[in-house]
């Protein structure tokens, strides 16, 4: 190894000591310490709840805390000095906070109490003043049509939702239901199964009564309606095709909060339609206007979107 190389090696080596001496002195246990016990500080006044608005200024002179900034009374002055004072690793305090005049923040707003006895319904009609709400969903229903010429049956039908606070709101309908057509004179035979689907929009006017709302309604609409025949030919009286119709329905629904989206819902109602509908009688078709109008029990859940 030539002389010129030991040389460099030996300056390479020394310049490497330097920088990792200066690293150790810079990377300081005590500084490090004290820019810790500083953020701790800082975050005891920041939650404060009478000086967390404040901008203090906190400095750290190893144990020893300096405060600076600007507060709106000497209470302040104190409660900034007692809060840096508890917190651990301070040994003394050295307030430079100055007491400025200024207008005073605005009182915090007034929120009432919860009246007890009204439920979530009533909360969010009178403090939640938005956008109606759009529900969706679908239920059973139970109808029990008039006349012996009628069966019981159970149908499904879609459930929709607008809004959900007290007063007045639109109201969409669809109550639909089935029934067995039986032909007269006895003995009964079952002649066809007729499907009426009505599709109905009209306004109701909601109550809220502890955690439910109590919603009469009126809606009206057009009733769409299929007969389905039987296959064993047809017999006197059968009924052989059938007409859309109007129809309307008055009724009361009850809606209950089941969760933070969905709700519960029961409807009573009356629907009113009448028909045209043609029979085979003597040989020949017939056609008559009958009445089905059908008492409907209905019980969904429905779904809020928004």
């Amino acid at each position: 190894m030539t002389t010129s190389s030991r040389y460099t090696r030996t300056f390479a080596l020394a310049a490497a000591l330097a920088a990792l001496t200066a690293c150790t002195a810079a990377i300081n246990p005590a500084s490090i310490e004290a820019a810790r016990t500083a953020a701790r500080v800082k975050t005891a006044l920041v939650n404060d709840p009478l000086i967390g608005t404040r901008v203090i200024d906190v400095r750290m002179d190893g144990t020893v805390v300096r405060l600076s900034g600007r507060v709106r009374s000497q209470e302040e002055v104190d409660r900034a000095v007692s809060v840096a004072r508890s917190v651990s690793g301070i040994t003394a305090v050295e307030s430079q906070l100055r007491i400025e005049s200024g207008p005073a923040p605005p009182p915090d707003p007034i929120v009432p109490p919860p009246d007890p006895t009204r439920g979530a319904a009533y909360e969010f009609a009178e403090l939640e003043k938005g956008p109606p709400v759009l529900a969706l969903g679908a239920g059973v229903g139970w109808s029990n049509p008039g006349g012996s010429g009628y069966g019981h049956e159970f149908s499904i039908s879609p459930l929709i939702r607008l809004g959900s606070g007290a007063g007045f709101s639109p109201s969409i309908a669809f109550d639909w239901f089935g029934t067995t057509l039986v032909a007269a004179p006895a003995p009964a035979v079952d002649t066809g199964n007729v499907r009426v689907r009505p599709l109905m929009a009209g306004v109701g006017y909601s109550v809220p009564i502890g955690r439910m709302l109590l919603t009469p309604s009126l809606v009206a609409g057009y009733a769409f309606n299929s007969l389905r025949l039987p296959e064993d030919g047809v017999v006197e009286g059968m009924p052989v095709g059938i007409d859309n119709s109007l129809a309307w329905r008055p009724g009361i629904a009850v809606w209950i909060d089941a969760g933070r989206r969905t709700s519960l819902n029961v409807t009573l109602g009356r629907v009113m339609t009448s028909p045209r509908v043609t029979f085979v009688e003597d040989s020949q078709f017939r056609i008559r206007t009958l009445s089905a109008d059908t008492t409907i029990l209905f019980v969904g859940l429905a779904y809020t979107l928004f």
